[in-house]
């Protein structure tokens, strides 16, 4: 999915976000929105919004001298995460919901949503593209399954429903994260949660995205080997939807108008949609 011009806006919104975590002065505020300003200017309307992220957080990285300017979010995000309830989630389709409501946590997003409001109003709310049926006729056939991971903190949302398919069927699953700090994505640090659940892979990736340009051998030969693929959040869609010649299940909460008008569901929708 190409850049559209309200994705400019949100990008410059990410850098402004950043600047407030990391409590930097005017000066080097200005610094950053400047050099995000020029990325932008300089990019194509042809690249995914994934693809101009892994630029401005790149300059980000360089200008704070910060490694992983969002890990201080990152890690108020897992805390809060850790701290919810879920001890009514008994089914395959009660953690298919809860993974898609955990998906609000995303720094990076245009329209930020609360998590335990969300999990209170929208728990029994139905997805607007469904393919929860499709998807559990096929996990009885189904040897290996890869699951792109998507913001941290949401991981811990996703291994729920890692669990239950594993408590059902004998199946290898592997969680992909990126392959360095990218906004609040997951990496191999923070998913060694999952360790016990799934093997745990780093696919290279610079992006907050699965981009197969710059995935590593491992990953790409998984993606393309495994019975099903989950692609969770809106980075895994902008970057796959259309791109791919395999079909993938996509999970996601609709959080900007650019994805809404592209998928053609209002913002605050669940999908679980195959294609």
């Amino acid at each position: 999915m190409n850049i559209k011009p309200d994705c400019i806006n949100c990008i410059l919104n990410q850098t402004l976000k950043v600047c407030k975590l990391l409590e930097l002065d005017e000066y080097k505020s200005k610094e950053l929105l400047d050099s995000t300003n020029k990325i932008l200017i300089d990019s194509s309307m042809d690249m995914t919004p994934p693809q101009i992220a892994k630029d401005t957080y790149a300059q980000i990285a360089r200008l704070t001298d910060t490694y992983d300017p969002v890990a201080k979010a990152k890690e108020i995000a897992t805390n809060m995460a850790l701290k919810v309830d879920t001890s009514f989630i008994k089914t395959i389709d009660d953690a298919i919901k809860i993974s898609a409501i955990g998906n609000v946590i995303d720094f990076g997003a245009q329209n930020q949503l609360d998590l335990n409001q969300t999990i209170k109003s929208h728990f029994n709310k139905e997805f607007a593209l469904d393919s929860t049926e499709m998807f559990k006729e096929e996990l009885k056939t189904t040897k290996t399954l890869v699951y792109i991971g998507d913001n941290c903190a949401e991981h811990i949302f996703d291994k729920l429903l890692i669990q239950k398919i594993k408590e059902l069927y004998d199946i290898d699953i592997y969680y992909f994260v990126r392959g360095k700090p990218i906004i609040n994505d997951v990496t191999i640090k923070e998913a060694s949660y999952l360790e016990d659940v799934a093997t745990i892979v780093d696919t290279g990736v610079p992006t907050p995205s699965y981009e197969l340009a710059f995935a590593n051998d491992e990953s790409k030969e998984l993606f393309k080997s495994a019975d099903l693929v989950i692609a969770k959040g809106m980075g895994n869609y902008e970057s796959l939807y259309d791109e791919v010649d395999r079909e993938i299940y996509y999970l996601f909460i609709v959080k900007c108008s650019v994805v809404s008008e592209d998928i053609g569901k209002d913002i605050g929708e669940f999908i679980f949609t195959k294609h």
